[in-house]
Parts: C-alpha cells; structure tokens; sequence
C-alpha cells in the first residue's frame, strides 16, 4: 500500500534524548542511501532520518539507463529490483515529425538495459540495502534544526511521535530534497545560479496494450511542443507514460486531467497510436516547479547531496543517475577523512567540485532543451543524421558516455544544416537565425565548462531567468 508524505505527529515529551553518530543522513531515498550504503561499508555508524513511513510515492521520471542500473549493482540493491519482474528496456527510439530513430543503448559497466521502477516500490528496496549493509535508516522522523557550533554542522535535531531527539554526527548531509531543510539550516538554501523551467511533468502508470513480452525500448515521441516518454515499467507489462509539455498546461492538466491527457494523444498520431487500448491507469500527477539550479554542496561538517544540491530538467533523463553516483561518491570522499575536520572538508569541497565538472554539461542541455517549441527544420535534420543505425548515439546523450556536445557534434550540424538549407521552401533567413542562436550556446556550453571557475555566478546564455526555488522552509 503506498502512503503520502504527513506531518509526523505532535510529541508531547519535552526532554531531548541525545546521541551521537559518525554520519546523519537527512532523506533516505536514492542519494541518500547509496551514500549510507558505502559509510557502513565502511564500518562507520551512519544514521539516515526520513519523514516518509515506505512505501511512499515521490514526484520523479523513474527512468534508469545503463549507467543508473549499474549504481543499483554497485550498492547491492540490482537483485532486489529485479525480484520485482520489471521490464528491461534494451532500446532507445524517438520519433519526430518523419525522423524515427532506433538504437541499442550502449552497455555500461556489464549492464546492457534500463530500468523504470515506480518509486514506492524503488525506494523501499533502497533502504533495505542500506540496512543490509548496516546502516541505521530511520522512518518517520521530521527534522527540525541542524546544529550549528562555531559555524560547524554537529548534527540534527528532529521529532518524532514519541518525543524530540538529536544526533550528534561529524558530518550532516541532506539529501532532503530540492526543499532541502539541512540547506536551509546551513545557510545555504538560495542557489547561487539557476535557470527557470518553461516546461510542465505530468505522468500516470498504465497497462501498456502491447503486452509485458514486447516490452523492451524507452520510446520518446515529439510533436508540437510536447515531448511524451514511454517506458516499460514494473511488473512487466506496466508502463509510465511521461508529458513533458507546457508549464501552461499543467493548470489545464490539473482542471481537466483526462481531457487535456486526450488531446495530447490527438495531437500526436504516433503516440495515440502506441497507447491505444491502453487500460489499468493511475490518476495524473502533474508539477510545474521545475526550476534548475546549483547550490553550495559542501561546508564545515555538511553536505548537500542529489536533488538538495542541484536539480536540472528532467527532460535529461539524468537526475536519478547523478543521485545514486554523486551519492555515492559524496560518501566516497568522506569515509576515509571522517575523523579530522580540516581533511574533511577538503575533500567534501573536492567531491563538490567533482560533482559539478560531471554534471554541468547536461545542466546546460537540459536549459536548452526546456523551451518547449515545435521542432525546427534545422532540428529535425540534425537529429536525423542519427537515424538508419541502431549503433549507440543519441541514445548515449542519456547513458552519460560522452559530453552531450560531443555527441550533438560540429560534423553533424553541418550536415543537418546543409540539408536544411538546401530544401525545396526552406526558410534560409530564419534558418542562419537558428544557427546563430545555437552556436551562442555552443561557445557558451564550452566556456562554463572550460573555462569558468567553481560555483561561477556567470550567467551563461543557456539559462532563463525568472527561476525561483520558493521560500525557505
């Protein structure tokens, strides 16, 4: 049975019960237990502290390519998972206009398939192996207060239904979350860059009408500004079907939840062709808070670690990947300095600095992408000189095996330029606008990444303005 998040009751004991730690841990879903994961591993007393009683749902895409099923191996939990009898998505496709491509995802680490496993049932196998690996993962535990002593994190006062506690810890992270309370009570909550999101999420679970054993490819339809992900889910034979459409749609979406999910199929021939007979679905969950953004990760004695450090549009496939390796790896740089402070926070700093040179890259394609448009002539021809193989390329976008400028390269936006500019009808005033737009955010991609320190102010040319990540809890 899956529960929402509530308030954890009202204690009326007064007294506050005191204990100490190695390592408190707020937020217990991806980042934070894979973190837990490796702390315990390393023999160090790792205590993780979420609101949630699990099974609980969560906003998310869901989608784990390769590189994310590899993470689930690393910390033990690939087992559990596949007890599950998910899916296994071996293919990438997108249809755009009358581009269709196909492609086998490229393995990584020995993992050759993805994964979409709905968040109720993920997250519960997630702190069953931190616990395996001997962490302590609490449920039910609001926190309160982050302790602070000469401008160092100490540890976390939080409530339960039996009474107030605090953990004293030589190292606190949040993985609380893009509402982060450990950011907030570190002084950390207002990002320092960030770029407003033109795009809305909503998303149901169905019975996919193909049937479990046809179930093998992530799919990505566009048409109209709409870009719609179908993903094989679990059990075999569920599917999430994905919009990631206007962020003016969402009020729509949320007034009339099946009419504006009917047009979206009406608008979209391929799609409503792929979901027909479709049966089994869930109601629709929908947001429109979507604002990328990066914050100070790392400080005397905290951390702040997947979505409670930095967040991007989802349209990159990429959040749940980073919060299990960034997650990871946050623990990696910490257990082995845990007992000094000076080393400790050089190399949290480190691992923050680490952090960002991996994700930066889909940060700006994942700006980029967020103004939902029809696709241009010159897109479509440049994403068509991916189709006619089913060899890894735009699929690796997702894997994260190569920089996505790497991928969407020169060679290949000149040929799609050529054939664009070369067609019968085209537009070829309107056509070098769009060049020199992209080749703005060409040159400005690779300055942030080459040349633009840590935790850069710059506003690069990628990046919206308007974003907001709300007032601090």
């Amino acid at each position: 049975m899956t529960t929402v998040d509530k308030p954890v009751a009202e204690a009326t004991a007064t007294e506050v019960e005191t204990e100490y730690a190695d390592v408190v841990i707020v937020g217990t879903r991806i980042s934070g237990t894979a973190a837990a994961v490796v702390f315990a591993r390393a023999g160090l007393r790792v205590i993780g502290l979420d609101k949630s009683r699990f099974p609980s749902d969560t906003m998310s895409t869901h989608i784990m390519v390769p590189n994310a099923v590899q993470e689930l191996a690393r910390m033990g939990a690939l087992e559990k998972v596949l007890a599950l009898n998910p899916a296994k998505s071996k293919y990438l496709t997108f249809d755009i206009g009358d581009v269709h491509i196909r492609e086998r995802m490229r393995p990584y680490g020995g993992i050759d398939y993805g994964l979409t496993i709905p968040r109720d049932q993920l997250d519960v196998l997630l702190a069953e192996a931190a616990r395996d690996a001997g962490a302590d993962m609490r449920e039910r535990c609001l926190v309160e207060e982050v302790l602070m002593e000469n401008g160092r994190a100490v540890g976390v006062r939080y409530r339960t239904t039996t009474g107030r506690h605090e953990i004293r810890a030589k190292l606190v992270i949040g993985a609380d979350g893009r509402k982060s309370k450990v950011a907030a009570g570190v002084g950390a909550w207002e990002p320092y860059r960030g770029s407003k999101n033109g795009r809305g999420f909503a998303y149901r679970y169905i019975d996919d009408p193909i049937g479990a054993d046809k179930q093998d490819t992530y799919q990505v339809f566009r048409a109209e500004g709409n870009q719609a992900l179908v993903m094989p889910s679990a059990p075999a034979g569920r599917a999430i079907v994905v919009h990631m459409c206007y962020a003016s749609d969402i009020p729509r979406f949320r007034e009339d939840p099946e009419g504006v999910w009917q047009e979206k199929l009406d608008r979209d021939p391929k799609l409503r062709e792929r979901l027909a007979g479709a049966s089994g679905m869930s109601p629709i969950r929908t947001t429109d808070d979507l604002s990328a953004f990066y914050r100070k990760s790392s400080g005397p004695g905290w951390m702040l670690i997947g979505d409670a450090g930095h967040f991007k549009d989802p349209v990159t496939g990429n959040g749940m990947r980073d919060a299990f390796k960034h997650g990871r790896l946050a623990a990696e740089y910490a257990a082995p300095v845990i007992d000094d402070p000076e080393l400790l926070d050089a190399a949290i700093t480190d691992w923050e600095k680490q952090r960002d040179r991996d994700t930066l890259p889909t940060y700006h394609w994942g700006n980029r992408e967020t103004r939902p448009q029809l696709t241009s002539p010159l897109a479509q021809a440049v994403l068509g000189t991916f189709a006619g193989t089913e060899q890894p390329g735009i699929s690796d976008l997702f894997n994260r095996t190569k920089y996505p400028e790497d991928i969407i390269s020169p060679p290949r936006l000149i040929r799609g330029l050529l054939a664009t500019l070369l067609a019968r009808g085209a537009d070829r005033r309107a056509i070098l606008a769009e060049v020199a737009t992209e080749l703005r955010y060409e040159v400005e991609v690779r300055r942030s990444r080459y040349f633009d320190g840590f935790r850069s102010r710059r506003v690069a040319a990628t990046e919206h303005p308007g974003w907001s990540v709300g007032k601090a809890p």
